[in-house]
């Protein structure tokens, strides 16, 4: 791997993300013995207000050299394996985003695969749909009371899902009279011709097609999960790559007082990175080692972020993730799927069509009664199957009379809104339904095909059904994956430079000022705020900054937080004039320091005392 973090060894591998050390870059200095004599006592005539009195002395100086470390930084190149990835973020993998997942391909595969589990005679024009769940492994899965599939819930809800006007059954609803009358009769081509017409869709299509369905279930199921967005989709961190999605069990599962996309007793799986996978990256170093001097120990070494690249300017590494010369994820396996076992469950109780004025107003953001479906909570079966219908005909208008005018079938007519449906019969022959939407019809239908299936019964709440399918296409590719994970990279660039790097300030030293080129260009010298050393560094003077008086009186303060031009506004900044000045300044501890500066350039030789009392 290419690098996990920093040390203080600067000159071995990971120094090259910093400058250069040589045996030069430590400076120059000469220990008390050796040490310059101070040039003068003298503190100049103090204005302003006093914090205490001037040192009466000064102990011998010290010398160092301060050079700036403007030196090129190579820049930081990586190659990390899945295991690297993994050990280098650790348990902070989950903060990464690397995608948001639009569920709409992954729903509607699911469903396809559902729809299919029983064979495909239901798609014939027929009466009788055939279904037979032991031709494929999904439907082997099944399983009820009996061990078969035919008593299985699963089973019941394909009966739904698959219904169309041909094969619908409508025994024991509101419409089982009207559709024997019309069977017998041969009205209008019979109960499923009527039907067709009416909804506008071929005798052998579904009722309620997947693409509605889809629309439902992200809308409702899936968008009303609180570890979902509210439009259905999905986030996926490199946590969930990295362990092969099975941590999506729990994000998905059961989160109050939503029941759960998914069954937490089954793993979610799917691969994402092959085995040969790795995570390419090349990054700008915006780090750079300057020299400072702690006062009573010394030369010392900070390292400084200098970030001139927006839209942050701290970030310790420059990632460009759109450039994929500087950024690529290879190995990603090429067909993205998921294992999961997707379950819903039904509502308590039966829910009742809304019939009659004021029911034509009965919308799902407009619920009409307590026992409106739209009262349910939005992931429950019933008030899926409803939204679906109502996506499929909330625009449908219809009108036909049968029997030389003397019966009709309206859907949004006579200024009802359209899927307003109201049946006209001489006499109330056959019990036709009362006026309702044509969406809660279908519920009803839906419901008690539920609940009575051909080879046995479901007590109302004992029908949550739930669908092992494997294998299921997610809607990307592994290559439309590594690129649709650019722009979320990029977004998080600088929570990625920090898991990169760690806390880099772990090694800088404890010294009370440094010299360091700000982004304007100008060189300064920089007094030290806590944010400069290491986390775990016990440090607060108060009174930073350098000073014209030994008494450190605040007008007569040479330092300013705030710098025409520079962002930084945490620092004291001080740019010493070329040839010799002299500072004041007191550390941690309130000893105060006579500073004598002597600028060549961008080099100081700088000569450090002691104040004596």
């Amino acid at each position: 791997m290419g690098l996990v973090g920093l040390s203080r060894s600067w000159c071995i591998a990971a120094s090259t993300l910093l400058v250069a050390c040589g045996a030069d870059a430590q400076g120059l200095e000469t220990d008390g013995d050796s040490a310059t004599e101070g040039g003068t006592d003298d503190v100049g005539e103090v204005t302003g207000d006093t914090t205490g009195p001037a040192p009466s002395d000064w102990g011998d100086e010290e010398e160092f050299e301060l050079r700036l470390g403007d030196d090129d930084v190579p820049a930081l190149t990586l190659s990390m394996s899945r295991d690297e990835v993994a050990e280098l973020f650790g348990e902070r993998a989950d903060e990464v985003l690397l995608l948001e997942l639009e569920s709409t391909a992954l729903l509607e595969n699911t469903l396809e695969e559902v729809k299919l589990a029983c064979g495909i005679a239901w798609q014939l024009d027929n009466e009788e749909p055939n279904h037979d769940c032991s031709v494929t492994a999904l439907g082997q899965s099944f399983e009820g009371p009996d061990g078969t599939w035919r008593t299985s819930p699963e089973y019941a809800m394909i009966r739904i899902l698959t219904m169309t006007p041909a094969n619908v059954d409508v025994s024991g609803t509101s419409s089982s009279s009207l559709a024997s009358l019309a069977d017998a009769l041969g009205v209008g081509g019979g109960y499923s011709e009527i039907l067709a017409d009416a909804l506008g869709i071929p005798r052998t299509q579904e009722i309620v097609s997947t693409d509605s369905l889809v629309f439902a279930f992200q809308q409702a199921f899936v968008g009303s999960h609180p570890g979902v967005s509210e439009d259905g989709t999905i986030a996926i961190y490199l946590s969930d790559a990295l362990t092969d999605l099975s941590t999506m069990t729990k994000v998905l599962g059961p989160a109050a007082p939503h029941p759960g996309l998914v069954d937490p007793r089954f793993v979610v799986s799917g691969e994402v990175f092959g085995p040969n996978f790795a995570m390419n990256a090349v990054a700008e170093s915006n780090l750079r080692l300057v020299d400072g001097i702690d006062a009573d120990n010394g030369k010392g070494f900070v390292t400084v972020v200098e970030d001139q690249v927006g839209p942050t300017y701290d970030d310790e590494l420059e990632f460009d993730f759109s450039d994929p010369e500087r950024f690529s994820l290879e190995g990603i396996v090429p067909s993205l799927e998921v294992d999961m076992r997707f379950a819903i469950s039904e509502a308590d109780t039966f829910v009742d069509s809304c019939l009659g004025v004021p029911c034509n107003s009965n919308f799902p953001d407009n619920a009409v009664g307590a026992g409106s479906v739209w009262n349910l909570d939005p992931w429950t079966l019933e008030y899926n199957v409803a939204l679906a219908a109502y996506e499929e005909y909330k625009d449908r208008e219809f009108s036909e009379s049968y029997l030389l005018g003397t019966a009709s079938v309206e859907l949004g007519q006579n200024g009802n809104p359209p899927g307003w449906t109201e049946y006209s019969v001489p006499l109330g022959i056959g019990s036709p339904p009362e006026d309702q939407f044509v969406w809660e019809t279908i519920l009803e239908v839906a419901q008690v095909s539920l609940h009575n299936a051909p080879f046995t019964t479901f007590a109302e709440g004992e029908a949550d059904i739930a669908f092992t399918v494997q294998d299921i296409p997610i809607g990307l590719t592994g290559e439309e994956a590594a690129e649709a994970v650019r722009p979320f990279l990029q977004e998080q660039a600088a929570l990625l430079s920090d898991f990169i790097l760690g806390d880099y300030r772990e090694d800088n030293d404890r010294v009370d000022l440094y010299w360091r080129r700000a982004e304007n260009g100008t060189p300064y010298l920089f007094f030290s705020e806590p944010q400069d050393l290491a986390s775990t560094a016990d440090y607060a003077n108060d009174n930073p900054g350098f000073f014209a008086a030994a008494t450190l009186a605040p007008g007569s303060k040479l330092s300013n937080t705030e710098v025409t031009g520079l962002s930084d506004t945490a620092h004291e900044k001080y740019e010493p004039p070329a040839g010799e000045s002299v500072v004041y300044f007191s550390d941690d501890v309130g000893t105060v320091y006579r500073l004598r500066i002597m600028r060549d350039g961008d080099t100081l030789q700088v000569f450090v005392a002691e104040g004596l009392q």
